[in-house]
């Protein structure tokens, strides 16, 4: 019971719910995506309806994260001041991109009203939806992969053993790499 409060009192928290929601910008499309191609393919309507339904509701997830995000980034900013520069650019770079969610979004709400199988029009229309939604996975993980390179540092260098070792000469002091001897799994 005690978990049960702490997570409705987390929900209150904007970094929180900005962390809770981030998953779905990513993972609810690549669902709905996926869910939407195999019933089309099974000729499934009632699934490919959920399929559609998921897609836009996971596409719109942009604006309550977008809220959470900027409340967040106000406490991140002061926490990591020397990435405050880095964190309001990423900000900004997904404000700016909230059109991909709305377009995704869209296109799954004309598919749903045209239907797939309504000849050409809805054909073309559910590809598109299909092919947006691909490059939008693509553009939120790779968004992700910056946050996450933002407030992770380790992230910024390449792995030990892909480096030798070594890490990333480029790196800041905040990235630098112990240097961990290369052992087989067999030792």
């Amino acid at each position: 019971m005690k978990d049960i409060t702490l997570l409705i009192e987390k929900l209150g928290d904007a970094e929180y719910r900005h962390l809770l929601l981030e998953p779905i910008l990513i993972y609810g499309v690549l669902l709905g995506r996926f869910g939407f191609v195999f019933a089309f393919l099974f000729k499934e309507r009632k699934m490919q309806l959920v399929a559609l339904i998921v897609i836009i509701f996971s596409s719109l997830m942009v604006v309550p994260y977008l809220n959470a995000r900027s409340a967040a980034d106000k406490r991140a900013e002061r926490l990591f001041v020397a990435q405050a520069e880095q964190i309001s650019e990423q900000r900004e770079t997904r404000k700016d991109a909230q059109w991909a969610y709305f377009l995704v979004a869209g296109l799954a709400g004309v598919t749903l009203l045209m239907g797939p199988h309504k000849g050409k029009p809805g054909l073309l229309v559910g590809i598109a939806t299909v092919v947006a939604g691909a490059g939008l996975v693509l553009f939120s993980a790779s968004m992700h992969l910056k946050d996450s390179r933002v407030y992770h540092p380790n992230l910024r260098a390449p792995t030990p053993l892909a480096s030798g070792g070594q890490g990333d000469r480029e790196a800041s002091d905040l990235t630098a790499r112990p240097r961990y001897a290369s052992r087989s799994l067999d030792e």
